[in-house]
């Protein structure tokens, strides 16, 4: 299995998880879509070092570029959705449960992509 399959089972698995706690199959499966259909952009812009993923379950930019900003937006936008609906489901804060996701995001990492630590540092895998 190539590195790009590996990432988009990694985070089919991370979406649908989460999507599993969501009230609403077609909102569900609106978000799963649209992050779906970023994935090879944010897969790019992860291996070249633009963006990395957070400690919060989050991306970020590792540098001064903004490349993809409108698409890093929109990502966040949808997973802050994923993580509040998980949330409400569960009992977990909205904090805790992109905690949680963040764990999963840093273990999908592939060399040289980088992730945001709790004190604000990059680390590069």
């Amino acid at each position: 299995m190539n590195r790009n399959q590996h990432i988009i089972l990694a985070i089919g698995g991370i979406a649908l998880a989460l999507i599993l706690f969501v009230s609403g199959a077609a909102s569900a499966s609106a978000l799963q879509d649209r992050m779906k259909a970023r994935l090879p952009e944010i897969v790019a812009l992860k291996s070249k070092g633009v963006i990395g993923e957070t400690f919060q379950g989050y991306l970020d930019f590792v540098g001064q570029s903004r490349e993809g900003a409108d698409m890093v937006a929109a990502e966040n936008a949808d997973r802050k959705a994923l993580y509040t609906a998980v949330a409400q489901k569960t009992g977990a804060t909205v904090d805790q449960v992109g905690s949680r996701a963040a764990l999963k995001w840093k273990e999908n990492l592939g060399p040289g992509e980088y992730f945001k630590n709790e004190d604000g540092t990059w680390i590069k895998k």
